[in-house]
């Protein structure tokens, strides 16, 4: 999955420019077809699906605008490294939010042989990749970035999280409303051509100044828009002429399968079909969450079995023992007996663990983020100050700061994995 260009060292370890052999900015731009995808940490089905649908159109290049990974760890990137290997095209990804957690910064460069910025020309246009997955552009990536869009000819640029939410009333996007006006003014001075984002799980096109914004997060994470609006998972056929450009979502189906959780406890495993999940006495709730910015999610009505029960049916969890919730792409949370069985004040905070299949009357995997570990206070928001209370030493908002991230998708395996040092 490595780039397959000579790489040339232009500002420090973290900017390269990457010199094309077919051509150079300046040259007049001839036409060229590339893939743009965003957005490929959730159904790995999906993901494989997109990497097979571009293998059959053969782009020239395929560009990921960011979160291949659920949660940047060492063993989800080599899942992706390992598929995005059978791409049979040459490839490029800037990091997002979900790939910097912990140390995926670092192991983005060291997995993908790619630096979270670079640029490079080809057939008389310049691609430029930068690194906005903490939601802003440091100093140095700015001072870079102007050297190169002083470049002549037509440029695109590539990054993760987008200037402007492209959904009305929302705020997924750059952190200060003020750098993305920035961002914009310059980019309307270097004839920039398109600019392609993903972190809102959609697909969306608009046209600001001339310059064509593309947010394209629809590779395999939860859909946040129904299909009218944008809300399929697709890739991105980007077509260049002429100095042109011309954007086309390209819908991708993989099959739906019916969800099957495995828990396993140091004594026995079994696994649930939906059916068994069903046959459980079921715990509806109303909850939602707050994410890392602050932001609520996940708002709606849940079904599902208590997370004790489950576990009581596989010989339980005893005090000391961690439990371990993973998802089908490799992301996990793990809890303590505490969170299973929550005292009076923890569960004041916290509320009952659910594993729901039901949201707002969908069942899984018609409701694609489900089966899904729901924590659902009384007042119906487990909020950053909830995740922080009721997180054990080297677990949840010790790791990660999100309660959203406590809300494990599309859980695969629930495992008693090792003592907790409770």
């Amino acid at each position: 999955m490595r780039l397959r260009r000579p790489l040339v060292l232009v500002a420090s370890l973290l900017f390269l420019s990457l010199l094309a052999a077919t051509g150079c900015a300046g040259t007049t731009p001839r036409s060229l077809t590339l893939a743009v995808v965003g957005d490929s940490q959730g159904r790995s089905a999906v993901w494989e699906a997109v990497v097979d649908a571009i293998n059959a159109e053969s782009p020239a290049f395929v560009v990921h605008c960011g979160d291949l990974t659920p949660a940047g760890t060492r063993e989800q990137y080599l899942y992706f490294k390992e598929q995005a290997e059978k791409l049979r095209v040459p490839f490029y990804a800037v990091p997002g939010n979900h790939d910097v957690r912990g140390q995926g910064r670092r192991l983005f460069t060291e997995l993908t042989g790619s630096p979270p910025c670079w640029s490079f020309a080809r057939d008389g246009y310049h691609f430029l990749g930068l690194d906005d997955a903490d939601g802003e552009l440091s100093q140095e990536q700015l001072d870079w970035l102007a050297a190169e869009l002083a470049r002549p000819g037509p440029k695109l640029i590539f990054l993760h999280v987008p200037l402007w939410d492209p959904r009305p009333g929302e705020d997924h996007a750059l952190k200060s409303a003020e750098e993305a006006a920035q961002l914009h003014a310059l980019f309307r001075q270097h004839q920039v051509i398109a600019v392609f984002s993903g972190h809102v799980h959609l697909f969306a096109c608009r046209e600001k100044d001339g310059i064509t914004y593309v947010t394209t997060g629809g590779a395999g994470a939860p859909l946040y828009a129904p299909r009218a609006a944008g809300g399929f998972h697709h890739w991105t056929r980007v077509q260049l002429s002429g100095g042109r450009v011309k954007v086309e979502a390209v819908p991708v189906e993989p099959a739906a399968t019916e969800p099957t959780v495995t828990v396993t406890t140091p004594s026995a495993t079994r696994s649930f079909t939906l059916e068994e999940l069903l046959a459980f006495p079921a715990v509806t709730v109303k909850a939602a969450f707050e994410n890392q910015f602050g932001n609520r999610g996940g708002e709606g009505e849940y079904t599902g079995v208590p997370l004790a029960h489950l576990l009581e049916a596989v010989n339980g969890l005893s005090p000391g023992q961690t439990l371990k919730v993973v998802a089908e792409d490799g992301y996990s949370q793990e809890f303590g007996y505490a969170n299973l069985y929550p005292a009076k004040e923890w569960l004041k905070l916290q509320g009952s663990m659910l594993l729901a299949y039901e949201k707002d009357g969908r069942l899984a995997p018609d409701w694609e983020e489900g089966p899904r570990l729901v924590l659902a206070p009384a007042d119906g928001l487990y909020s950053n100050t909830d995740c922080a209370q009721t997180s054990l030493p080297g677990q949840g908002w010790n790791v990660y700061p999100s309660a959203g991230g406590r809300w494990v998708r599309q859980v695969k395996r629930i495992e008693v994995v090792k003592d907790a040092g409770e």
